[in-house]
C-alpha cells in the first residue's frame, strides 16, 4: 500500500501553522534578510503527476506539495531536450540565441551574459548544484559547489543558500535494459513504493498498445513514483535543518518525457512540464502568494532567471528576454511561448514553434527528415525497438501511423484545447487559415527578434563565429542576413517554386542563403537543367555545408559520383564538420553506386578515436561514429 511520507504531513502542518511549538521556535530564530531558494528538478517528465490529473501516476508527496504551492499549468521548456533547455535555465536566454541549441555542443557565450548563480553569489548566497550541469558551454566559476555531494549544509552560519537537487530516475535511459537490469535499478526503492501495473495504464492515442509498450510505460510511471519518494526525502532534510519556513521551493522538470514522440519533439509531450512554487508564510504576502492555487499564465524557462532575481531582491537586468512570474508588483503576461528543436546526438534538426493558450504552431524547416530520425542511442532502447517492430502493422490508427512517416509537412497547426495530444493537423483547414497566417507571422517575428542562430548549419556557425561568439555573429546583419535567410526558407511554403527564384538565391552573395536555396529545391523537388547546373557549381562553393547539401540532392537524383563531395569532409580536422558530413553520408549512402574510400577511412578513424563508441567524452566524434555505424555495421 502506498502512503504519503509522514514527513510531508508534518512539513505541511508546519507551513500552515498547525504545529505550533516547533514552528514558533523556527520563527524566533534570527533569519537571513533574503530567503533561501531550493530547486528540486527532475529529468524527462511531462505533467504526469496526480495533482495534474494523470490517472496513471501515484505521487502522494508531490500531490501534497501542490496543496501548499502554486501549481502552474502552462509552463514550457525552451527546447525538448536537456542541454539546450538547461542553457536557457542557467542564463535566461534562448539557446537558439546563444548558439547553444545543439545537444552537447560547447560554444562560447559573451562575457556580458552572466549565469544566474553569479548574481546570487555576489549578493551573498551560497550556491550548490547536485549535480548535472550540461549547459553546452563551460564555465567552472558558476557554482560554489557543483557535484553529486553538493548540499546547502556546507554554507556558513546565517548565510542564505540557493541549492539545486536534480533527480535523474525519470531520464529516458532509466527504462532501458532487460527486466533483470531494470529490477536491479529500482530494487532499493521497492520498500517505499509499489510498481505501476501495465494493465492499468492509459497510453497516449499515438502509442500502439502492445504488451511491451505497456510494460515500458509502466517502468516510466514506477520511476515517477520513486522520484516522488526522493522529493519527499529532500523536504525531510530541509525540515530536519529547521529551514522550511525560510525556504522558497521550486519543483519542475527540464522538458517532457524521454519517450519517442516526446523528447526531441515540439509537441506538448516534449515541451510542457509540471511546475510548482511554494513560498513560506514569512515571504508570502510580499509576493501575493496563495497556497493551493492554480495559475494558467503562459510561462517559459527564460522567465526563471528574472523570477529568481525578483524573489531574492536582486535587480533584474533589462536585457533579459524573460519576465518574473512572481513579483511584488504586477506580473507580466505572455501571449505565447517560443520553442526550438535542433540537433540531438547525430540527428540534425531545425524546427521552431509558437504555443498560445489555444493553438500550437510548428514550423519544420527540414521537413524531408522524419519525426523519429535514426538515432543510435535511442534505437538501442527497448521502446524504440518495439515501435520499429510494429510500425508496419496495418491495424495502427492514423495517429499511430503518423509517428512513422518518412518525412513531415513544413507546417503543423493544432487546436490544443480540443486536441490535447496534437494529432489533427489543421494547416489545410480553411477555417483556421487566418490563425495559421497570424502564427506564421508571429514565428518569423520571434526568429528575427531573438537573432536565432539556428539558420546557420552547425559547422558554419562555429566557423563563422570563430574569434567571437555565435550570439555576436547573429547580430551581424552582413554575415548573417537573417531576414533574407528566412525568406529563402519560405520557398518551401509555396505550392511550387519558380526556377528563376531558386537560381537567384543559389547565386546570393551570402553562403547561408545559398544553403537554404538548396534545401528549398530539395523539399519542393524543383528540377530543371538550370538547377542541375547550379548544383554542380555549388559542389565547389566556399561554404562546406553548401557543398554537402548540393551533393546530397545530386546523389538523390541519381548522380552517385557526387558522394565524394560529402565524404572528403568526413576526414576534416573540424569535428563539427565531420559530424555534419557523416550524417549526410548516412542519409544518402544507399543511393550511391560505390562507397568512396574516404568514407571507410573516416569510419575506421572514428572507431579508433572512440574505442568503438565506448569513449563518450568527445561528443562530435562519438556522434559521427554512431552515424556511420548504420552504414558499415
Amino acid at each position: 500500500m502506498r502512503v504519503i511520507d509522514l514527513t510531508i504531513i508534518r512539513w505541511m502542518y508546519c507551513l500552515t501553522g498547525v504545529i505550533g511549538v516547533s514552528c514558533a521556535q523556527q520563527r524566533e530564530q534570527e533569519l537571513p534578510p533574503q530567503p533561501n531558494i531550493l530547486w528540486i528538478t527532475i529529468e524527462d517528465l511531462s505533467p504526469h503527476l496526480g495533482s495534474y490529473g494523470d490517472s496513471n501516476a501515484t505521487t502522494p508527496n508531490l500531490d501534497a506539495f501542490a496543496l501548499q504551492s502554486i501549481r502552474y499549468t502552462n509552463v514550457f521548456a525552451t527546447a525538448p531536450v536537456c542541454s539546450p533547455s538547461r542553457s536557457s535555465i542557467i542564463t535566461g536566454y534562448y539557446g537558439s540565441s546563444l548558439g547553444t541549441q545543439h545537444l552537447r555542443s560547447q560554444v562560447t557565450i559573451p562575457g556580458t551574459i552572466k549565469p544566474f548563480p553569479k548574481y546570487l553569489r555576489e549578493a551573498g548566497y551560497y550556491t550548490t548544484n547536485n549535480f548535472k550541469e550540461d549547459y553546452n558551454f563551460i564555465d567552472t566559476s558558476i557554482w560554489d559547489h557543483s557535484s553529486a555531494t553538493a548540499h546547502w549544509r556546507e554554507k556558513k552560519d546565517g548565510q542564505p543558500f540557493f541549492s539545486i537537487f536534480n533527480l535523474m530516475l525519470t531520464h529516458q535511459s532509466s527504462i532501458f535494459g532487460a527486466d533483470s537490469v531494470y529490477d536491479k535499478r529500482i530494487r532499493r526503492f521497492l520498500q517505499y513504493i509499489t510498481p505501476t501495473s501495465p494493465d492499468s495504464l492509459v497510453l497516449p492515442p499515438y502509442y500502439p498498445s502492445t504488451p511491451e509498450t505497456r510494460k515500458l510505460w509502466a517502468r516510466y510511471y514506477t520511476n515517477v513514483s520513486i522520484v516522488d519518494y526522493q522529493f519527499g526525502e529532500i523536504l525531510r532534510e530541509l525540515e530536519e535543518d529547521g529551514l522550511t519556513e525560510n525556504t522558497i521551493i521550486f519543483f519542475y522538470s527540464d522538458h517532457g518525457t524521454g519517450m519517442p514522440r516526446h523528447k526531441r519533439a515540439l509537441h506538448d509531450s516534449g515541451m510542457k512540464v509540471p511546475f510548482m512554487i511554494h513560498i513560506p508564510e514569512k515571504y508570502a504576502s510580499a509576493f501575493n502568494f496563495k497556497p493551493g492555487t492554480t495559475n494558467d499564465n503562459m510561462i517559459s524557462f527564460i522567465d526563471l532567471v528574472p523570477t529568481l532575481l525578483e524573489l531574492t531582491g536582486i535587480s533584474v537586468p533589462d536585457e533579459l528576454p524573460g519576465k518574473p512570474i512572481i513579483s511584488k508588483g504586477k506580473v507580466a503576461q505572455k501571449d505565447y511561448i517560443y520553442g526550438s528543436s535542433d540537433r540531438v546526438d547525430e540527428g540534425f534538426e531545425l524546427a521552431r514553434s509558437i504555443r498560445t493558450r489555444q493553438h500550437l504552431y510548428i514550423r519544420n524547416f527540414l521537413p524531408h527528415l522524419p519525426l523519429l530520425q535514426p538515432n543510435w542511442y535511442t534505437d538501442q532502447s527497448e521502446i524504440m525497438m518495439e515501435l520499429n517492430r510494429v510500425r508496419t502493422n496495418k491495424d495502427l490508427s492514423p495517429a499511430q501511423q503518423d509517428m512513422f512517416t518518412s518525412q513531415r509537412v513544413p507546417e503543423e497547426l493544432y487546436d490544443v484545447e480540443n486536441d490535447p495530444h496534437q494529432i489533427r493537423n489543421l494547416v489545410n483547414d480553411p477555417g483556421y487559415h487566418e490563425i495559421l497566417m497570424e502564427l506564421r507571422r508571429t514565428l518569423k517575428q520571434e526568429i528575427l527578434k531573438n537573432f536565432d542562430t539556428g539558420f546557420a548549419p552547425e559547422p558554419e556557425l562555429i566557423r563563422l563565429s570563430k574569434g567571437s561568439t555565435p550570439f555576436e555573429f547573429a547580430h551581424d546583419s552582413v554575415q548573417y542576413p537573417l531576414r533574407r535567410i528566412v525568406e529563402t526558407c519560405d520557398l518551401i511554403l509555396g505550392q511550387r517554386a519558380e526556377v528563376a527564384d531558386v537560381i537567384q538565391r543559389m547565386n546570393d552573395p551570402n553562403g547561408l542563403v545559398r544553403y537554404w536555396s538548396v534545401i528549398g529545391a530539395r523539399t519542393l523537388w524543383v528540377d530543371s537543367k538550370e538547377i542541375h547546373a547550379e548544383l554542380l557549381r555549388l559542389l565547389t562553393d566556399e561554404y562546406p555545408a553548401v557543398q554537402i547539401e548540393a551533393a546530397k540532392l545530386l546523389v538523390e537524383r541519381g548522380h552517385g559520383e557526387a558522394l565524394g563531395s560529402i565524404t572528403r569532409h568526413m576526414l576534416s580536422k573540424d569535428p563539427a564538420l565531420v559530424l555534419f558530413a557523416s550524417r549526410s553520408f548516412q542519409e544518402v549512402a544507399d543511393k550511391g553506386n560505390v562507397i568512396p574510400e574516404d568514407a571507410r577511412k573516416a569510419y575506421e578513424k572514428l572507431k579508433s578515436e572512440t574505442d568503438a563508441g565506448r569513449i563518450r567524452t568527445a561528443f562530435y566524434q562519438l556522434y559521427s561514429f554512431w552515424a556511420l555505424t548504420y552504414v558499415f555495421e
